[in-house]
């Protein structure tokens, strides 16, 4: 649990709103802002089909992670307009994972959305910064069109320059002031595209169970089949509870997936 400015908050959804997959993609598996907390930021996530956009603000929060719908996130938006101080909640009530915004007497619960795949946002940013370094892209071109140069003109939410950096055959690294992060791919390569000071927020969220390490926000198969969602750290001396990908409302400690499934290993994103 952590307070926020409703003006941080809304601030990150609106720098990534306008990355969304067309609508005559096949956009349910990633149809959603990803909001992804760590110890040090509260980050929004979202993508469309040659995009990636990452916004983040300062917390004191926890480590969890959680896919909202698009039009979830545009409620919890409109919410913020009349917010001030908010305190933000993530919960697992009932086998679902929600998302609770409290102001005074006023309450917001928005559910995270099941049906949305993993996004391998941080290993994509990652592969951004070892070609940002290449000597072979300095000194090329950047080529956007104008339909591209909408989807950043909210990047500089608070008046901060946008740099659009080569990154040659990759595509283009987006730069917004020290807390937002994006890359674009050419129209003829399905390839991916950060800078200092968002080391932490790239790091893997591991954490060792029962001589095992797990990473929140990945998918992990057990021996039938079922994938199971890490949604979250544990706090000391807590179980981890997982999220079944297969079956809605469906949650459980740990011990008792192993107790049927005898194992459980990760699916590669």
């Amino acid at each position: 649990m952590f307070t926020i400015n409703a003006r941080d908050l809304a601030g990150i959804l609106d720098q990534v709103a306008p990355h969304r997959l067309r609508a005559d993609d096949d956009a349910r598996g990633q149809d959603a802002v990803i909001l992804d907390c760590t110890p040090g930021h509260l980050h929004a996530v979202a993508c469309s089909d040659r995009t990636l956009a990452v916004a983040r603000t300062p917390v004191d929060g926890g480590v969890w992670t959680a896919p909202v719908g698009y039009d979830d996130a545009a409620a919890l938006r409109g919410w913020l307009e009349s917010s001030d101080a908010v305190t933000v909640e993530h919960v697992i009530t009932g086998g679902h994972q929600q998302l609770r915004f409290t102001e005074g007497v006023a309450q917001l619960t928005v559910p995270a959305a099941p049906h949305v795949d993993g996004l391998p946002w941080r290993e994509l940013l990652h592969l951004a910064l070892h070609a940002r370094d290449d000597a072979m892209v300095h000194g090329r071109t950047v080529q956007l069109r104008a339909t591209d140069l909408c989807l950043w003109r909210n990047a500089g939410g608070n008046g901060e320059a946008i740099e659009f950096r080569s990154l040659g055959i990759a595509g283009t690294l987006v730069i917004a002031g020290p807390d937002f992060l994006g890359f674009q791919i050419p129209d003829d390569w399905d390839s991916p595209a950060p800078v200092r000071g968002w080391a932490s927020s790239l790091r893997p969220r591991l954490f060792c169970f029962a001589g095992q390490n797990f990473e929140v926000g990945t998918r992990y198969a057990d021996c039938t089949g079922t994938t199971w969602v890490v949604p979250a750290r544990p706090g000391p001396g807590e179980e981890p509870r997982l999220i079944s990908a297969d079956h809605a409302a469906v949650a459980l400690p740990i011990s008792q997936i192993l107790a049927v499934g005898k194992y459980l290993v990760r699916i590669p994103h």
